[in-house]
């Protein structure tokens, strides 16, 4: 019998909020050094960040920001148009204010939107992924969308290591370049 995606992901999730803060905290910690270390050897300065909803326990990549900046990245960030069913993408750093969406979301309080073709490198949320870079998100398409404007490099970031095959995909998911976790970096392809 084959569960719907609807109910995976919301199971994925509940998994993904039980775990234990300090099982939390080591596991992002782990990510985020290996996916900086990633970053300063990849060679692209232009990148779109996601900034995590604390209430889902997304890996956090705010800790490693100051050091991107310092080594010289760009880093892009999005805010959500729900009406529209899109991302907008602006530039954001230390000196850009953040305010929570009406999902929790993180948001940069700007005006100085970017064109996704300029992006070099995109970190993308997940729940799960496979080994063959397949990923299940929330199901909303924001990142689909996004993924389809542009040529980045897609790198997923998760906490946990990739199954070996996801049974649902459909035929507009794109796969990712890079899954990073705690444990491993996956390349596809």
């Amino acid at each position: 019998m084959e569960i719907s995606k609807k109910l995976f992901r919301k199971t994925l999730l509940q998994y993904r909020k039980l775990l234990a803060p300090e099982v939390y905290d080591h596991r992002n910690e782990a990510a985020i050094n290996r996916l900086l270390d990633f970053l300063l050897q990849q060679g692209k300065k232009y990148i779109h960040v996601f900034l995590s909803m604390k209430k889902n326990k997304e890996p956090d990549i705010l800790p490693i920001l100051p050091k991107l900046w310092e080594a010289g990245f760009q880093t892009v960030t999005s805010k959500t148009d729900f009406e529209e069913k899109t991302m907008h993408h602006y530039a954001f750093d230390a000196s850009i204010a953040l305010i929570e969406n009406s999902l929790g979301i993180p948001e940069p309080l700007t005006n100085q939107e970017v064109d996704p073709n300029r992006i070099e490198l995109i970190l993308i949320p997940l729940l799960l992924a496979d080994e063959q870079g397949n990923r299940i998100g929330y199901g909303g398409g924001y990142y689909d969308r996004l993924l389809k404007e542009t040529k980045a490099i897609k790198v997923g970031l998760s906490l946990s290591n990739p199954v070996n095959i996801l049974l649902q995909t459909d035929r507009w998911d794109i796969p990712l370049d890079y899954l990073i976790t705690p444990f491993k970096i996956y390349k596809n392809g």
